[in-house]
């Protein structure tokens, strides 16, 4: 009898082990677009210390994102590339509050599939050509809002309006550019790293304060011990270190 029992008990835990390897705690994360290539590598090594914990990316503008969220859409964990929609989702209590927390920086830059002179100044560039410029769409991609807000600190958005073509994120602003279907774009600097064609950056005046990315977990996420296993590892020296290799800088006062 006690073999037996020794067998059934056995079996058992056998089985459960086998459940719990063949269903991983899946954590989906909204992601802005700019994050697709860093995330990809932040997987790869986030699996190999938590394979039990399966990820799925929706990307896309970080405004768009929040709007999923807001209308109840299945997320969660936000990493944002705007302060402002963060700020929109914790007036709502749609996200933990604790655990927001800014995870990188980024900046503009003007690029180009052409290298520029050391001497370029980005003015000159802009006004003296009848080159089409892409950047993101100013009222819904948050890449946009802070082109706009610096080609105005510079008095050069008015001048520029009628080449201007709109992106409905940050990826297809690049996408623009690589393609040929705009000479010039203003892009995330991360971007223009990662790109292999494009070879000229510039970095775009009238940039007044730093782009800061916030992530954080959603309120009603029914995996938050998973969630937050992956934001720790997004925030940890490790994380930094790879966000740091595809472009982008750590927040002020931190080290990568």
């Amino acid at each position: 009898m006690k073999k037996l029992l020794g067998l059934i008990s056995l079996t058992l835990f056998m089985s459960g082990c086998s459940d719990h390897s063949a269903n991983p705690e899946e954590v989906l994360v909204s992601a802005a677009s700019s994050l697709t290539e860093v995330m990809k590598e932040m997987e790869q090594q986030f699996q190999e210390v938590e394979p039990n914990i399966e990820l799925t990316f929706n990307y896309g503008s970080s405004s768009k994102l929040r709007s999923q969220i807001e209308q109840g859409a299945p997320a969660d964990l936000f990493l944002s590339a705007s302060e402002q929609d963060m700020e929109l989702l914790k007036s709502q209590q749609l996200i933990n509050t604790d655990s927001i927390e800014p995870f990188a920086e980024n900046q503009l830059v003007l690029a180009s599939l052409e290298e520029f002179s050391a001497t370029a100044n980005f003015k000159e560039i802009v006004l003296n050509t009848e080159k089409k410029i892409a950047i993101g769409e100013p009222d819904s991609v948050p890449l946009g809002a802070y082109s706009k807000k610096a080609l105005e600190n510079d008095n050069l958005w008015n001048s520029l309006s009628n080449r201007l073509i709109y992106a409905k994120d940050a990826r297809q602003v690049v996408t623009y550019v690589e393609s040929g279907n705009a000479e010039l774009g203003i892009i995330y600097s991360s971007d223009a790293v990662i790109s292999r064609e494009i070879n000229g950056t510039l970095e775009v005046p009238g940039q007044t304060k730093p782009i800061i990315y916030p992530g954080a977990v959603i309120a009603d996420s029914e995996n938050q011990p998973a969630a937050t296993a992956f934001w720790e590892f997004v925030t940890s020296s490790e994380g930094q270190a790879i966000l740091k290799e595809y472009g982008f800088m750590p927040v002020a006062g931190e080290t990568p």
